[in-house]
């Protein structure tokens, strides 16, 4: 009976000489991982946003440059109905279609143009995939967003 009542008073004793972490003390660490992975998380959201403008920018230009080639071998610019499907059957993109945006949609080509110096309009919604809203990226507007 001794060493059971001795055994219980050093189970719950606060002067335990065990080695280890507390429940608190593990708590405590995992909450601060949390925070800091959480903000690590936002930073990569960001950072893909910015990649997947970058990119649409690429994509806008590359475009532009296949249209450019186009128009030297033909004379004008594909029609708007003809749009970019005609770059890859005349064999001026590789590949069997014309690449979608970062975000998946298509991008959109207008032929002739209102906004753009170079007679055409091509342009992506951008993140929303909607027209408007302050997102969209275009080849007449001037600099890439940073």
């Amino acid at each position: 009976m001794n060493f059971i009542k001795n055994f219980l008073k050093e189970l719950f004793s606060e002067k335990r000489n065990e080695k280890g972490f507390s429940l608190m003390e593990i708590m405590i660490a995992i909450t601060i991982l949390a925070v800091v992975m959480g903000g690590v998380g936002i930073g990569l959201m960001k950072q893909l946003e910015k990649s997947k403008i970058k990119q649409a920018n690429m994509d806008i230009k590359t475009l532009g440059n296949a249209l450019d080639l186009y128009k030297s071998e033909k004379g004008k610019y594909p029609a708007g109905e003809e749009g970019l499907d005609s770059l890859v059957k005349e064999k001026i993109l590789d590949g069997k279609k014309v690449p979608l945006d970062p975000w998946k949609n298509s991008y959109i080509y207008i032929f002739p143009g209102s906004n753009g110096e170079d007679g055409y309009d091509l342009y992506s919604f951008g993140p929303d995939g909607k027209e408007g809203g302050g997102d969209d990226i275009a080849n007449w507007e001037n600099e890439e967003e940073e």
